[in-house]
């Protein structure tokens, strides 16, 4: 029995040899056919590998120390240095002698375990590469030695082509000839990436540890190594939205950041795993180090750095590094890795569009408390701030936390069910979500509300709250939708929760989340354009600018309020055969439903017959919405999308395919300030909407231009159209919602056209405006829902600090007025020609006739018929009567309307102009009776006789004339 096993056991073995030896002969066979084709074509490539040699450039090798610190500058639009684009806690050049052994070791497992041996290049390694990756049928092993990968990050492309491979090849042998080994192992440890933007060891020893390179234990370096081969695939970070944060799928890591969750990503494992194989194999650690780096919980090592991100000094130059980055993306057609290595890596002069002084004037204005304006709260007796629903909206940080920061759940918002369960109580310290998937419930998020402290000047700041960290198999809910906690979570962590003296919870750190720095409230956002060029002069996206500022509210989008109401309502009408006289009556209208809607600003009052000038300058709602009806909310759009606005939602439940959108600005998303300002530009600049750019070319340390930023520009309105709404838009800063923009009482030395908005409840608190030199728009709002004391004439304040300050040296100067344009004498009351009763208007009197701009062929030709005299009884003020006393009659001037308004079918509300309403009633007071009315009771009867008893058949009557009596 034993000798048969044996026999099937060498049968097994035979036939395995079998099996490798006819692969090894198959493969023998294809070297030769390769090695006999190449033999052919030495000749032809010997020829080529000696034509790109002769044409690569030299190189000295021994000026490598200075390469790597050639960091990317960006400098401003006189060419001065604004930053040097870089980060130490990123990219810290660190010296051979000071990487520890397992560090260096940990990369040559992986990379390059021959390099002390070779000469740059490893033609044994480049053939067995070949042949595992042919094996496999895909790529699993590359061929570069240490030395290639180096040339490569130092003097080479990406590009996949024979001669890059010749130059590799050649740059390679050629640095190995004049460089130490170490000196080359120095330079590759420094320069590889590794993943979230950093350089080098030393760079990810502060990304992915917060540590030194120096304090790296074995199994934090091989995690390190094996990055290298993919290191968007094998980073253990990963950066996700706050909304797509699963926590049952997800272990967060880093929850500080406003918008951004960094969590654990364990796919970078089996990479890890292989570096320690390797190195065990290689003799480089022991079987012992081994097996107690294979079993580290990487999670807990992982400490992720608070200067993680690259080096930010302003929010314009955080844009202009994202703006690089896609156009050499899309110019360059390179990955957003090359991308980012060229900004970061290869010495890149960055010409942006900023004017250094006018950011500075910005900021300045920006640090002023006082240009801000306070919030409206309601708060409970604990200090809490209530929303509209009496709910907490925010939190007195001294109410969430105690001393030592552990979070507190009073007594009264939880309770013990009858199984022993913990019961947090809904609508308390915790919001609760469910997470789904295939439409089935697979997790319970609980989510800490956030909090608030005041600082010395009595500012709000918001503290963000973050996740409850508890495992979803411990979480349900009762039928109250209560939060329940399982009590078995007690067993497996029985440091959550502790009770005090007084029966309330109290939280461990390690299981909440509340960021320490707060948010200042309110917040706002100002950017600055030279519309002609759309060159970004100016941009801060944020108060209290401090440190990494990955939130910029210059960027993000707003309800913009009255402020849509000349790019999304007005200028569409102009250019559709409206004029700035076209009369449209200010009185109640009503939706199909019935409801009266919108509301003007100014409560419940109605102005009456108003040309769009003064619709526009005094922000009347109704007025914009009836416009916006007649125009069309598709054609409204149209001109949107033509002015860059870029976040209009065409579908879906919430839209902005309305009157409530396109009309009065209340979006689903809304506008940024950058678009906003953008889109005003586009009046500005004749009706040439220029998409506006923070840079205005790239080159190399030679000069060299590699990005030449030219913007895109479309007419979206003639210049008559654009000079005909900057008219109406200078009325509004002149007279209109808008005076404090202005930057002397005339508004015509250097005239401000411009344009209010509020969002309901003061949420947000806009102006727009231009001059004949920029285009500026500021925002003012709260990160939440939380009502301004003020409304937009604050943020039109903060304006006109900033623009007088900015135009402060610079001539005069008008908006050009093109040709096509006259200026003609109407009505401001019907927007026709004037009749002689124009000048006796009951209000305005001879002001009732005003020159008005119209575009050639738009001005009216028909007379006025508003104005209508008519003959009146002073005693009634009714139309005067054949019977009328002459003393009491006399001619007026009236108004009246086109179509007959009635205040009994508007619940008796009348606009303000219908005092001056023409009567439509008679005088009833001096009126000639009817035949049958009781006139002998006015009458006197001279009768003859004594009594009445007397015939009175030959009795005279005195009628009056056209009187008679019958029997």
């Amino acid at each position: 029995m034993s000798d048969n096993n044996n026999n099937a056991e060498k049968r097994r073995s035979n036939k395995k040899k079998g099996t490798k030896k006819k692969k090894l002969s198959f493969f023998r066979l294809f070297i030769i056919i390769t090695l006999l084709c190449a033999f052919i074509g030495t000749g032809i490539v010997g020829g080529m590998v000696y034509a790109v040699i002769k044409s690569s450039p030299e190189v000295d090798f021994s000026q490598m120390g200075t390469l790597l610190n050639e960091n990317s500058f960006i400098l401003d639009d006189n060419g001065e240095l604004v930053e040097k684009v870089k980060s130490d806690s990123l990219r810290t050049i660190v010296k051979y002698d000071k990487i520890p052994e397992n560090v260096i070791n940990a990369f040559l497992a992986i990379e390059d375990r021959s390099f002390f041996d070779h000469r740059g290049i490893n033609p044994k390694r480049i053939v067995g590469a070949f042949v595992e990756n042919v094996k496999a049928g895909a790529a699993v092993q590359g061929g570069s030695t240490i030395t290639q990968q180096l040339v490569k990050n130092l003097y080479l492309t990406n590009e996949k082509s024979l001669e890059r491979k010749i130059k590799e090849a050649y740059y390679s042998i050629t640095m190995e000839n004049e460089l130490t080994k170490e000196q080359i192992l120095e330079a590759y440890l420094n320069t590889a990436y590794l993943g979230g933007g950093a350089k080098g060891v030393q760079g990810a020893s502060y990304f992915y540890f917060s540590k030194d390179v120096s304090e790296l234990d074995l199994a934090e370096a091989a995690l390190i190594a094996g990055i290298t081969k993919n290191p968007s695939k094998y980073s253990p970070l990963k950066t996700l939205k706050k909304e797509d944060v699963d926590p049952k799928k997800h272990l967060v890591l880093d929850d500080s950041d406003q918008l951004y969750t960094i969590v654990y990503d364990d796919r970078y494992r089996p990479r890890q795993e292989l570096v320690l194989s390797i190195m065990k194999s290689e003799g480089m650690i022991t079987q012992e180090e081994y097996d107690k780096a294979i079993n580290e919980d990487m999670a807990d090592h992982l400490k992720p750095g608070k200067s993680s991100t690259f080096g930010i000094s302003s929010y314009f130059t955080d844009k202009v590094k994202y703006d690089v980055i896609e156009a050499l993306q899309e110019q360059l057609n390179v990955s957003p890795q090359d991308a980012s290595d060229m900004l970061y890596n290869k010495g890149l002069r960055i010409h942006t569009t900023l004017d250094v002084n006018m950011q500075k004037i910005v900021e300045a204005e920006y640090k002023k408390s006082a240009n801000f304006p306070s919030l409206i709260s309601r708060k409970n007796s604990a200090g809490d701030i209530l929303a509209k629903n009496n709910s907490v909206l925010l939190y007195k940080k001294g109410n969430l936390i105690n001393s030592a920061k552990e979070l507190i759940i009073p007594k009264s918002d939880y309770t013990y069910d009858s199984n022993g369960n913990l019961v947090l109580n809904k609508n308390k310290r915790f919001n609760f979500y469910t997470s789904k998937k295939d439409g089935q419930v697979v997790d319970i998020i609980v989510k800490l509300k956030d909090a608030y402290v005041e600082n010395g000047n009595k500012e709000y700041l918001i503290l963000k709250g973050g996740n409850l960290n508890i495992p979803s198999e411990y979480k349900s809910f009762d039928s109250n939708n209560n939060l329940v906690i399982n009590k078995s979570f007690f067993s497996s962590y029985g440091d959550f929760a502790k009770k005090d003296g007084n029966g309330n919870l109290l939280v461990s750190k390690k299981y909440y989340y509340l960021s320490d720095n707060g948010a200042i409230q309110p917040q706002s956002a100002m950017v600055i354009i030279d519309p002609r060029t759309g060159h970004i002069k100016a941009l801060v996206g944020g108060r209290d600018i401090k440190g990494q500022k990955l939130y910029n509210r210059a960027l993000n989008p707003r309800p913009p309020g009255s402020a849509i109401k000349p790019i999304g309502v007005y200028t569409p009408a102009i250019d559709n055969g409206w004029t700035a006289a076209t009369i449209v009556d200010d009185i109640p209208r009503y939706e199909p439903s019935g409801k009266m809607w919108p509301k003007n600003w100014y409560k419940d009052r109605f102005k009456g017959l108003s040309t769009i000038r003064q619709a526009l300058q005094l922000s009347m709602n109704v007025v914009a919405v009836k416009v916006g009806e007649q125009v069309g909310v598709n054609t409204s759009i149209d001109y949107l999308k033509k002015m860059g606005i870029s976040t209009i939602v065409e579908k879906g439940r919430y839209n902005d395919m309305n009157l409530a959108a396109v009309a009065l600005g209340g979006m689903t998303k809304g506008i940024s300030p950058l678009e906003l300002t953008a889109a005003y530009g586009s009046l500005a600049n004749e009706g040439v909407y220029i998409e506006p750019v923070s840079f205005t070319k790239v080159t190399d340390k030679d000069g060299n231009i590699i990005i030449e930023n030219t913007p895109t520009k479309n007419r979206v309105v003639s210049p008559q159209v654009a000079f005909v709404m900057t008219d109406m838009l200078k009325s509004v800063v002149s007279g209109g919602t808008a005076t404090r923009a202005k930057f002397e009482p005339s508004n015509s030395k250097i005239p401000v056209a411009g344009k209010t908005g509020t969002t309901s409840d003061n949420y947000d608190a806009w102006f727009a405006g231009y001059t004949p030199y920029y285009v500026g728009a500021v925002w003012i709002g709260n990160d939440i829902q939380m009502k301004l004391n003020q409304g937009s004439s604050v943020s039109t304040q903060l304006w006109q600090n900033v623009m007088s300050k900015i135009h402060k040296n610079l001539p005069d100067k008008n908006f050009k007025k093109p040709d096509g344009i006259v200026a003609v004498a109407v009505d401001r009351v019907s927007g026709k020609l004037p009749t002689q009763l124009s000048y006796r208007d009951p209000k305005l009197g001879e002001k009732s006739v005003i020159y008005e701009y119209f575009i050639s062929g738009t001005q009216p030709t028909e007379y006025d018929e508003v104005h209508v005299e008519l003959e009146v009884d002073t005693s009634t003020n009714k139309l005067a009567g054949p019977n009328c006393p002459p003393t009491l009659i006399e001619k007026r001037v009236f108004r009246k309307r086109p179509i007959p308004y009635m205040p009994e079918a508007n619940n008796g509300i009348v606009p303000t102009d219908y005092i001056y309403e023409a009567p439509t009633e008679a005088c009833d007071v001096h009126v000639v009776p009817e035949n049958n009315n009781s006139i002998f009771d006015n009458l006197i009867f001279p009768l003859t006789g004594d009594d009445d008893n007397n015939n009175n058949d030959d009795s005279e009557v005195t009628l009056p004339d056209g009187v008679t009596v019958s029997e």
